[in-house]
């Protein structure tokens, strides 16, 4: 079980966010947000939609449950699903009346009418760019989504029931009082704040999607109904009104995909133009030092490359050499093969290439004799006892080489270098905050108003 790299405390197999502080474990070491963070492709949550088994958690029952026509097996389970739901009950953080967070209305779910009838409301401003309620259906429930795709099962970790209305629920990874409905939309805010302020700065610096990404900006329609129809759904429009509410249409989506692919891509090349010194680097960990070492990332921590060439015992292949017994004559005739060809290999070029060569054309590992037995990144303790110790032995030279028995067989190994694994994680960490940094910077060009009075949230079926 790993430790959260804020407070150490145990964290459940899984999950980032830990359940003794709040604090999400993907963010930087040193606290900074995660910017522009969608964990999948953005068209993932819609277009991999399965059956859904219609339960309503954005607030209030609607009189009737529409569940889509697939099996009747299927159909029998949802309906079940629909009868159980607990019923409405008063929002959990009533509401102040503060028209400037979240907390304005205890309640933000409304009947599908209401929220249709509104949608083209211009609810909030960043600079220039306005957000209308149709486009913060998608939003909020796709933060909603990935929440769930992320921790599941865990979620009652964190307080969450999805058997009951968001709004009547009390939200555990804030310290101020908010309940989920709560949390999420200013969650979805900001996410669209943060995209409509990078995006905008993305046209300004004239950056541009790639061909692929416009193609599917153009064929989101025909995408959606092609999912649909695989998901039982009459039409793509459809399984997006079930998915992300009444209120949100095609150009809501498309205008979502078109931010991310925009932010996104811009985000990336900011990040690109980061390359910190070594210097900088030991200064980074060394800040953080407290955090790296309760994540076990130390400076003596390293990764290897190594290439082998695997000879079975004789008599022996990849189908047999577990279950059957062979002879020490067999073992030593594989063992004399493995030493003819490191020989061969020493009477050589030597070279890393030529090593190779050898390995594609005599290796009998399965798993590396197409890509001269390259294994990449190898950590200790990843490979059986024997090739371990070869591999991190401390007086290990890069083009070292030499033959190593394992339960395996004959291994002749070839030692291509390491690399010290705290750098790449650091690199990593330190490239987020300086990116993130200017993100921030970036964001802030377009500061954020929000009309929280004028928002509703339609009801969505969650998978």
């Amino acid at each position: 079980m790993k430790n959260c790299k804020f407070c150490n405390a145990e964290l459940p197999e899984g999950v980032s966010v830990c359940p003794a502080c709040g604090k999400d474990n993907q963010q930087t070491l040193s606290g900074g947000k995660t910017v522009l963070a969608i964990a999948a492709v953005v068209a993932v949550v819609i277009l991999a939609v399965g059956v859904l088994l219609g339960m309503k958690i954005g607030g209030k029952q609607p009189e009737e449950d529409v569940v889509p026509a697939v099996s009747e097996e299927v159909t029998t389970e949802a309906t079940e699903v629909v009868e159980t739901t607990v019923e409405t009950e008063p929002p959990t953080v009533p509401a102040d009346g503060n028209p400037d967070d979240a907390t304005c209305k205890g309640s933000y779910t409304a009947e599908d009418e209401a929220v249709i009838a509104a949608r083209d409301k211009v609810i909030a401003t960043a600079g220039e760019h306005e957000l209308t309620l149709g486009q913060l259906q998608v939003y909020y429930w796709m933060e909603v989504r990935n929440f769930m795709s992320q921790y599941g099962a865990y979620a009652a970790y964190f307080g969450l029931d999805i058997n009951q209305s968001l709004d009547t629920q009390m939200c555990s990874v804030l310290e101020e009082p908010r309940t989920w409905q709560q949390y999420f939309l200013e969650a979805a805010l900001n996410s669209w704040h943060n995209y409509r302020a990078m995006a905008a700065e993305a046209d300004l610096n004239g950056f541009e999607m790639t061909e692929l990404q416009r193609q599917a900006l153009e064929n989101a329609a025909e995408e959606l109904d092609e999912a649909a129809k695989a998901n039982g759904y009459e039409s793509g429009i459809a399984m997006v009104h079930s998915s992300l509410g009444a209120a949100a249409e095609l150009e809501d989506y498309v205008y979502f995909m078109e931010m991310y692919y925009k932010a996104n891509g811009y985000y990336n090349q900011l990040a690109n133009q980061f390359h910190p010194t070594e210097e900088e680097l030991d200064a980074y960990y060394e800040e953080h030092a407290d955090g790296y070492a309760a994540s076990g990332i130390t400076k003596e921590l390293k990764s290897v490359d190594v290439r082998h060439i695997l000879i079975y015992p004789e008599g022996a292949d990849g189908s047999n050499i577990f279950t059957e017994e062979f002879s020490e004559e067999a073992w030593a005739a594989g063992e004399e093969t493995a030493k003819a060809l490191l020989e061969q290999f020493l009477a050589g070029e030597q070279t890393e290439e030529a090593f190779a060569a050898l390995a594609n054309e005599h290796s009998q590992d399965p798993g590396s004799n197409q890509n001269g037995g390259l294994y990449e990144g190898v950590t200790e303790g990843e490979m059986v006892q024997a090739f371990n110790d070869w591999c991190f032995d401390e007086s290990r030279q890069p083009g070292d080489t030499g033959v190593v028995k394992t339960e395996y067989g004959y291994h002749v190994m070839y030692f291509s270098g390491s690399q010290s694994l705290w750098q790449q994680y650091v690199e990593s960490d330190y490239v987020t905050d300086k990116t993130g940094a200017l993100a921030d910077e970036i964001t802030a060009k377009c500061p954020i108003t929000v009309q929280f009075g004028d928002i509703l949230l339609a009801l969505s079926d969650l998978t």
